[in-house]
């Protein structure tokens, strides 16, 4: 590995948008791993929390920019493009990206670790739950890892024997599209634009007695089944690659990660509450239970 000049860093910046449990959640355990080097380099740390919007996002790379970070991590795939458009020298780490490799995430100033999870496997034991004939796919045209998402679920349309029908948050009416639906997949817009529309399709859901699957932890009292990177290794990796180009080793020298742990998280109580029997297997199987 070729190694660099130690960076003298005085500044990290941090991009966290707002109010969305899985960053935070990252972001906890990778301040909780990177603690010894804080205090060891005497290191600040500048989060910026912009709300999900494309002018947000640029703003607060800008920011981060403007005060002289040494090195900005990103939280989730707009903050990362966002910032990687903004900035091609100061270095890079991103946590929490689905499928970066597919959107071409990558860069002499970036690396992370990707949060990718098995649309198969969700769909699949999503079927354990109830005999789908129709999935809406809640999505959000301007988020790139959102569209990828629907795409990847309409592609086991023969090979599971299901329809699909697009619930793109930008437009009017789409929660009365769910009433066709016999279940509704959360992409990773939850995380970004869609996470205020939540509540409304949360409570259209539960109204028809349909059950939701999401693919980011942080919504599991919401939704009755969560497949999701673990957001305690997303956070320690990104520590990890952070403290490595805080010691002079360049971004694209560390090779970008996938995930490995791998949460299933089944909401037994809710799943209950609309009339369903979540099999003993399904149970066996999840990382957690809530009763």
């Amino acid at each position: 590995m070729i190694t660099g000049s130690p960076v003298q860093a005085k500044t990290v910046g941090v991009i966290m948008t707002g109010n969305i449990p899985y960053y935070q959640a990252i972001h906890a355990a990778m301040l909780k791993e990177l603690a010894p080097v804080i205090e060891e380099k005497g290191l600040e740390i500048i989060i910026q929390t912009p709300v999900p919007n494309p002018m947000s996002w640029t703003n607060a790379a800008r920011k981060l920019k403007a005060v002289g970070s040494e090195l900005i991590i990103t939280y989730g795939m707009p903050a990362t493009l966002t910032t990687m458009k903004e900035e091609s020298r100061i270095p890079i780490v991103y946590g929490g990206v689905y499928s970066p490799k597919s959107l071409h995430i990558s860069g002499k100033n970036a690396t992370g670790i990707s949060s990718t999870v098995s649309v198969r496997s969700l769909l699949k034991n999503l079927r354990k739950l109830t005999e789908f004939s129709r999935v809406g796919i809640v999505f959000n045209k301007t988020e790139k890892d959102s569209i990828l998402q629907a795409r990847e679920v309409k592609k086991f349309e023969k090979r599971l024997k299901f329809k699909t029908s697009l619930l793109n948050i930008s437009n009017d009416g789409y929660t009365e599209k769910m009433s066709t639906c016999s279940a509704v997949i959360l992409t990773a817009c939850s995380a970004g634009m869609c996470m205020p529309h939540l509540p409304k399709i949360i409570e259209k859901a539960n109204e028809l007695k349909i059950p939701t699957a999401a693919m980011l932890e942080g919504a599991e009292d919401l939704v009755v089944l969560t497949i999701s990177a673990s957001p305690q290794e997303q956070g320690k990796n990104v520590a990890d690659m952070a403290r490595k180009i805080l010691g002079g080793v360049k971004p694209k020298d560390i090779p970008p990660r996938d995930a490995e742990q791998i949460n299933m998280i089944i909401n037994v109580k809710l799943a209950k509450s609309l009339g369903l029997e979540v099999p003993a297997d399904l149970i066996s199987k999840a990382t957690r239970v809530i009763e």
